[in-house]
């Protein structure tokens, strides 16, 4: 615990990468949540085969919704960043981004992480993300993540963390006055609201 208060206390301090604000244009509507003049941006990157994304999605975006995004101090933006080791990862993201287009992102996104130790065995991607949609709804999911546009709009999550350096997942880009600052890991959620007070605080 103490290393991760230093390294956000070096990341306030000197850790600031300068640099434009992803608020330039909002993203599809479907993978953020929040106000978009939010103060604060957070991108994460992330695998929804990955046990480390699954741990940061349900102890610290959760809570970080009710204390930050509801009361307007944060703008989430969810990036897919499926990683080769996992094979099952990349369907994922575009069942997830299909469901997107049927106004069910969250709900897929909480499905996937629920079950993830099933389907990552299984291989039932498709019928887990169907589990949490109507029969209509589902028939346009199965045809959408298939569609060149889905697979696309992974594949630039994908290059946009390369072109910002994401090396592993979950990796939070937090983005504060122009300034950004990468976060790595399951971070512990009480540590988080420290580091984001300070960050208001500026």
């Amino acid at each position: 615990m103490s290393r991760f208060v230093a390294l956000l206390a070096c990341l306030l301090a000197v850790g600031a990468a300068p640099g434009s604000s992803s608020k330039s244009a909002p993203p599809e509507i479907v993978k953020s949540v929040g106000v978009f003049t939010a103060p604060i941006t957070i991108e994460v990157f992330s695998d929804f085969q990955c046990p480390a994304c699954k741990a940061l999605y349900e102890q610290t975006l959760r809570p970080l919704t009710d204390d930050y995004i509801d009361k307007g101090k944060v703008y989430l933006i969810h990036r897919d960043f499926p990683l080769p080791m996992h094979a099952h990862s990349r369907e994922a993201a575009c069942y997830a981004c299909a469901a997107g287009r049927v106004g069910k992102y969250e709900a897929a996104c909480d499905v996937l992480f629920k079950h993830q130790q099933e389907w990552a065995a299984d291989g039932k991607v498709a019928d887990t993300v169907c589990s949490v949609l109507s029969p209509s709804e589902a028939k346009q999911v199965r045809a959408l993540a298939k569609d060149p546009q889905i697979v696309a709009s992974v594949e630039q999550d994908i290059q946009l963390g390369h072109t910002d350096g994401v090396q592993q997942t979950p990796t939070m880009m937090i983005t504060y006055k122009n300034q950004r600052y990468p976060v790595t890991g399951a971070v512990n959620y009480d540590l988080f609201r420290r580091f984001l007070d300070q960050l208001l605080t500026r």
